[in-house]
């Protein structure tokens, strides 16, 4: 098994584990602002479905097989909220608890391994930036150090991946009151976390294609 399926293992069970752990702290409905919250969780996840999805799916060419790893991406800080808050009220007296403080606990990391993913994008994007800025060159030459740098600079950086995120309108106002809206660290950190994705899902070859693709769409849309 290839490496990046290996690493994927870990993103696709705790994938599945928020949706069945949002399911079971709906159940236990806990307080009505935590009912509310999981309300507008399920809402907005139900138009990144139908919406988000399909728009990155034309602009990166890229087949997205695992839907649920877009938790990450899109609803991070609304699970590390209701799940924080979810520690500080308990069950009601004569409910059932259907959550340990274990559960809890891994539900409030949800942030930190978004923080992951984006790292697994931003390394993967460094070399797919530089498979695809060396044929600019003359193939049999050696490009300068200035020259791939400065190509680097132009496309992974947080600026111009906030632009490609932007391009995409993947803006949604905050859906939990409180929550800081998205700046250009913000989005650029979501966009190495959607070629995150496709790294776990297919590899280098599919960012580096990825990459490119949204580059032209980006463009397509200025």
């Amino acid at each position: 098994m290839k490496f990046h399926a290996i690493m994927a293992r870990s993103f696709l069970g705790k994938a599945d584990r928020i949706e069945h752990n949002l399911t079971l702290l709906r159940k236990e409905g806990r307080t009505p602002k935590s009912m509310e919250d999981i309300l507008n969780i399920e809402k907005r996840w139900e138009r990144i479905k139908e919406v988000y999805l399909p728009r990155l799916k034309t602009a990166a060419g890229h087949e997205f097989l695992h839907e649920n790893l877009f938790y990450f991406v899109f609803l991070y800080k609304e699970i590390t909220t209701v799940f924080n808050e979810a520690q500080t009220n308990p069950v009601k007296p004569g409910g059932i608890s259907l959550l340990s403080p274990q559960d809890l606990r891994e539900m409030t990391e949800v942030s930190e391994n978004r923080k992951t993913l984006a790292y697994i994008g931003d390394a993967a994007l460094e070399t797919g930036v530089m498979a695809s800025t060396w044929s600019l060159e003359e193939p049999q030459k050696i490009p300068l150090n200035e020259f791939l740098h400065n190509e680097r600079n132009n496309l992974v950086e947080n600026e111009p991946l906030s632009r490609f995120w932007d391009s995409l309108q993947l803006n949604d106002p905050p859906i939990i009151a409180n929550l800081p809206p998205e700046n250009d660290e913000t989005k650029g950190s979501s966009m190495e976390a959607v070629f995150g994705i496709i790294f776990l899902e297919s590899g280098l070859g599919a960012v580096e294609k990825a990459l490119k693709n949204i580059k032209k769409y980006s463009e397509k849309a200025k």
